[in-house]
């Protein structure tokens, strides 16, 4: 899958749920970052995109430890992006 396609599903999630129940919304989205806030904190978090499909394409399993290497702190709303965009 090539970088724009794959940034084209990633900004169709408006609203992703992680593995374990928290939910994630999206603020804003463009062809570097994807800025959200965890729900349960109001907290704002902000993905590089490049590292997150770097770590999408690396990973032979992708699961939270694995893309700590790429996206390190957001990784669980990075997860259940993925998830959400039907990546994984």
């Amino acid at each position: 899958m090539s970088f724009e396609d794959f940034v084209r599903k990633i900004k169709e999630v408006d609203y992703a749920v992680g593995i374990k129940g928290q939910t994630y919304s999206r603020i804003s989205c463009d062809d570097k970052w994807y800025c959200g806030v965890r729900e349960s904190s109001h907290a704002m978090f902000k993905i590089d995109l490049q590292k997150l499909y770097d770590g999408y394409l690396k990973c032979t399993v992708i699961n939270t430890s694995t893309l700590k290497k790429y996206v390190d702190r957001v990784q669980s709303p990075s997860y259940a992006i993925l998830m959400a965009a039907g990546l994984i």
